[in-house]
């Protein structure tokens, strides 16, 4: 059984019509004239129902649940919310084939428990479908303080045809001993092979990533308010600062051979728009409740097959080698980069770097980015 948008209108008005005798009609074409009565459907089981829904897609399941009070209310019972959850899970994955299982383990560990998911997958389904580009430029307001915003944003860390949820980590100090805050995403080492790529060295001596990897390495990190089940896509890009390969690094994760990607910084800024709309041109008009942070994205990349070419050195990394991801940081620079000294300096813009306050901002990104989109 597949249902789809014109079979669901068809039937919901067929109802509509028919809903004072209690009766179905069936046309018979041989008969045009004629029209035979028979009782209404007898009464499916539930299981059954529900297994059957299973088959619809996203805008049909929308549209029974819109036309069936019945079914609504099935779907919300205390009883059938596993199922329910179950149903948009495969709406999830079968629209978003690669975020679409990130997606639905948000909700896993309410799921385990036999709980209703604080992140229902309905409405995650609801808020990646509204999603919008981030507003990299807001209004200033005034952010809240606390933790309630760092556990109510949900992060989807996407890099070429693979995606997770990466999570919070400090564990990493900068040259000045100062702790560093970043999202990183690391899938399982059978997970997320990223292919073959040939002649990476070229890329340090003029050739872009983009032309060696293609959208492979495209990397994008989307976040979702669970308060209100609005998501942005705070960035969309490929490596473009070049990339280098681990020889004698003193790093945890990184071993001789491995290939790290740079990426620019990806920006954003909250300015008092009405007393200055041109702060780098006329600074210290800004006022100390502007803020902002950077945002820089790295990869991390092994080889796990080698595919040696005539000439090849043996001290030398692969010039042909299947790769597979370690690792996709975003993080959060510990201080404002050298171009935004007259803001940060001279302004007194407050610069984000922890977790906690960078959430809050980009809560406050999240609202008013859909507040302007829907102007």
């Amino acid at each position: 059984m597949y249902c789809t948008p014109k079979a669901v209108q068809e039937q919901i008005l067929k109802r509509k019509l028919l809903t004072a005798s209690g009766c179905a009609v069936t046309l018979n074409k041989d008969r045009p004239d004629a029209a035979t009565r028979r009782p209404a459907f007898p009464d499916v089981p539930d299981d059954l129902l529900l297994l059957l829904l299973g088959y619809c897609g996203a805008s049909s399941l929308l549209a029974l649940e819109t036309a069936s009070r019945a079914l609504l209310e099935l779907l919300r019972s205390p009883a059938r919310h596993k199922q329910q959850e179950a149903l948009w899970c495969g709406c999830l994955r079968s629209r978003w084939s690669r975020e679409g299982p990130a997606l639905c383990s948000l909700g896993d560990h309410e799921r385990r428990l036999g709980l209703r998911p604080r992140a229902p997958a309905r409405q995650i389904y609801r808020a990646f479908c509204t999603k919008k580009v981030a507003e990299p430029d807001i209004q200033t307001a005034a952010l809240e303080r606390g933790d309630e915003a760092h556990d109510e944003l949900a992060f989807i860390a996407v890099v070429g045809g693979f995606a997770g949820v990466p999570s919070w980590t400090e564990d990493y100090e900068d040259e000045d001993g100062e702790k560093v805050n970043f999202l990183r995403w690391q899938p399982p080492s059978t997970e997320a092979h990223l292919g073959v790529f040939e002649n990476l060295d070229a890329g340090l001596t003029g050739a872009t990533v983009a032309e060696l990897t293609g959208d492979r390495l495209r990397q994008a990190l989307h976040v979702i308010d669970l308060r209100s089940f609005q998501c942005v896509t705070l960035l969309n890009t490929i490596p473009d600062k070049g990339m280098s390969f681990v020889d004698g690094w003193d790093t945890r994760e990184l071993r001789d051979d491995d290939a790290v990607f740079f990426t620019s910084p990806q920006k954003y800024m909250m300015r008092d728009l009405t007393v200055d709309k041109y702060p780098l041109i006329r600074p210290g008009k800004g006022g100390n409740r502007d803020a902002g942070f950077s945002l820089v994205p790295f990869l991390g990349t092994r080889p796990t097959l080698r595919h040696p070419l005539p000439g090849d050195a043996d001290d030398l990394p692969p010039l042909r080698a299947d790769y597979r991801l370690l690792f996709a940081d975003f993080v959060l620079e510990p201080r404002p980069p050298l171009d935004w000294y007259d803001e940060y300096y001279t302004d007194r813009t407050r610069f984000i770097h922890k977790a906690e306050d960078f959430c809050e901002f980009v809560a406050e990104v999240i609202r008013q980015t859909h507040r302007l989109c829907n102007w």
